[in-house]
């Protein structure tokens, strides 16, 4: 992760240089020694932490509005470091600050009536083959691990697809948004089988559901995996659900991933497990965001906000983890929604506004909830 430290620090909020514009400082109201930088470019929104220590302060960034790539992250550390005296860190290495148009946010998947889905490409091996070989059809992969999506971004521009695109997003939280039978088929390629904590999986009974709902009728959930555990759970839901499947075990495939030539090189099983989707799901028409509620009350002192920061009910939760002050402005880190997927995000309030950096959350049920619940807790009610 880009950072670096410095004995002293001069920057003068706001100010603009190399058309990154550095808003504000907010200061923690929990925390005295934290503090946030919320910093805008042409295609992004980020916050930057400013972390004070014995004898110096530290400069990172802040993982949930993290940009993509990453060199828009170096440079902005690179920029406030000229704002500094007795500045270290890891910034000499250049990277490209160039936004990918192949890159999705959100609101961007309402763009496509049909697309192939792959969840966790990894290398992307796999992915950019099935690009490459059906020019006519559109490609979405998504991925939570930068490097990953970096290296694939930059292959697409290499190969000069034009029908591949990437997200970096909890796939478990988009499937509950994305309409109903939009994709043409869906892959989950070896996924980290966490046979000690299951509830971390991707696959799950209420996301298994939500996959058979996003796919056309008769198009195939594909499961590939060398935990035997997985498998057989992932069966499981398969049977319950009545589906339509076929498995297979040690499959010949025409672009095995690294992974698979690592199991098969020590001799480990290579499970396949597809489903069939049915025509029974009812259409889902609800928006990939949360959207804009409308707002009345007067709001809360800080000090009543600060005692409610903690709440949990049976379909969802919200953490207030920090509250940072700007003039009249609440900088907000949120922890919320859903337990086994849940989002994390750093929103602004104003007293009359809820926004959050980097875009709206998903528009999942347990995220509506929890944005209710942190609304109630901000405003008094009329």
């Amino acid at each position: 992760m880009p950072h670096f430290s410095a004995t002293k620090v001069f920057a003068s909020f706001p100010f603009q240089e190399e058309n990154l514009h550095f808003l504000y400082e907010a200061r923690s109201c929990l925390y005295p020694h934290k503090s946030l930088i919320h910093v805008q470019s042409e295609a992004h929104d980020f916050c930057l932490h400013k972390i004070m220590r014995q004898e110096d302060y530290l400069f990172k960034g802040e993982k949930s509005t993290r940009p993509v790539p990453v060199g828009i992250l170096q440079k902005a550390l690179r920029v406030l470091m000229g704002h500094c005296e007795g500045a270290v860190g890891n910034l000499t290495q250049e990277k490209s600050c160039k936004t990918s148009p192949f890159l999705l946010t959100g609101r961007d998947f309402s763009k496509f009536n049909a697309f192939h889905l792959e969840i966790g490409f990894g290398s992307g091996r796999h992915l950019l083959e099935k690009a490459k070989n059906h020019p006519q059809e559109i490609y979405i992969g998504l991925e939570v691990h930068t490097p990953s999506l970096e290296q694939v971004l930059r292959q697409i521009e290499l190969l000069g697809l034009k029908n591949l695109y990437l997200a970096r997003t909890d796939a478990r939280s988009l499937l509950e948004v994305l309409p109903s039978s939009v994709c043409l088929s869906l892959d989950l390629h070896f996924p980290v089988p966490w046979e000690k904590s299951p509830t971390r999986r991707v696959m799950g009974a209420h996301v298994f559901q939500n996959m058979l709902r996003v796919l056309k009728k008769d198009a195939y959930l594909w499961l590939r995996t060398d935990s035997q555990i997985y498998f057989q759970e992932s069966l499981r839901l398969a049977q319950q659900e009545n589906c339509i499947y076929t498995t297979d075990t040690n499959a010949l495939v025409a672009v095995p991933s690294k992974y698979e030539q690592r199991w098969l090189k020590q001799e480990r099983n290579i499970y396949d497990l597809r489903v069939c989707a049915s025509a029974s799901h009812l259409p889902s028409h609800k928006s990939i965001l949360l959207e804009r509620e409308l707002i009345q009350g007067t709001p809360k002192p800080l000090q009543e906000v600060l005692s409610q920061r903690h709440f949990k009910e049976t379909s969802y939760f919200l953490h207030i983890q920090d509250v940072l002050e700007y003039g009249k402005l609440w900088v907000l880190v949120l922890s919320f929604g859903d337990f086994i997927a849940p989002t994390n995000k750093i929103a602004l309030w104003n007293g009359q506004n809820l926004s959050y950096v980097g875009g709206m959350p998903y528009n999942t049920e347990a995220n509506r909830l929890a944005q209710r619940k942190l609304l109630e807790i901000l405003m008094e009610a009329l």
